[in-house]
């Protein structure tokens, strides 16, 4: 039987660790691709105790910083010879303007630009795999903004940079669905819905964080309700691919959210900026 790799980037927690969990049944490996890595070795003895025969790697991946990813990407290029899965899971939610080690507004640099060099990289190695797939969590709250000029860097309310990043995880899933179906890559976004989880509490903002989040507590999802399209994207990627979906439905894009040519600019932007030569390394 073929050996069954996924890789996913925020696992330690909320969302993705509900899902590596969820997960870990229908895989030989899990790659854990996350920033703390001491939390991801936790998760690693809580997965092999509730399977004993699964192979779990932990492999440092700070998604702010397009050094520690570049240096993971090239990690599993070096030791893996197929990827059969990669769930571009991470994100965050700031409440204040902080930027990643490389100067990009930090929700764009994390959520978008960093698992885009990631994919990049990764891309020969999923393509090397039988029945490969990428799932991108995405969020309803792209529709809250359009793409402005200055997108990796520029300026706005928190929920403004918040969806433009998420607007940008959308296009990049319609281009690699444009550009890989053909190669027999299956590719789903998803919105996971309204989750509690830690996303958007940090050490700047904490008091602020814990009020909103103590208000709307009661509406929120759990985590593992969160994780559970993403799931179902992946036990049917045939079913999901090229889709926007919610707990197994698929959510209509609005006239923005499928905009060609904003997607296409997007794309050659990011391409230049990240100084690649073409949309992903085949």
């Amino acid at each position: 039987m073929d050996h069954r790799t996924l890789a996913i980037t925020g696992a330690t927690s909320g969302i993705g660790k509900a899902t590596a969990e969820a997960l870990a049944a229908d895989f030989d490996e899990i790659i854990l691709l996350a920033r703390n890595v001491v939390k991801a070795q936790l998760l690693k003895k809580e997965l092999r105790s509730g399977k004993p025969g699964l192979k779990v790697s932990v492999v440092e991946c700070n998604l702010a910083s397009l050094a520690s990813v570049e240096k993971a990407a090239l990690h599993i290029q070096d030791n893996y010879g197929k990827i059969d899965c990669l769930i571009n899971n991470a994100g965050v939610v700031s409440l204040s303007r902080q930027d990643t080690a490389d100067g990009y507004e930090l929700m764009m640099g994390t959520n978008y630009l960093g698992h885009y060099l990631l994919t990049h990289y990764m891309m020969p190695a999923l393509l090397n795999g039988r029945e490969p797939q990428i799932v991108i969590v995405s969020s309803n709250a792209y529709g809250l903004t359009t793409l402005k000029s200055d997108y990796f860097k520029g300026k706005g309310n928190p929920m403004q940079l918040y969806g433009r990043s998420k607007l940008a995880t959308l296009y990049f899933m319609q281009e690699l669905h444009e550009q890989f179906s053909g190669e027999g890559l299956r590719t789903t976004a998803v919105h996971p819905g309204a989750v509690t989880t830690n996303l958007g509490r940090t050490q700047q903002n904490e008091k602020l964080g814990n009020i909103i989040y103590g208000t709307l507590k009661p509406f929120f999802l759990s985590p593992s309700e969160g994780a559970e399209s993403t799931v179902l994207a992946v036990r049917d990627k045939e079913k999901y691919d090229g889709m926007y979906m919610h707990a197994g439905k698929e959510i209509k894009l609005k006239p923005h959210g499928r905009s060609y040519y904003a997607r296409k600019r997007l794309i050659a932007d990011t391409i230049y900026e990240l100084y690649l030569d073409e949309f992903m390394e085949r």
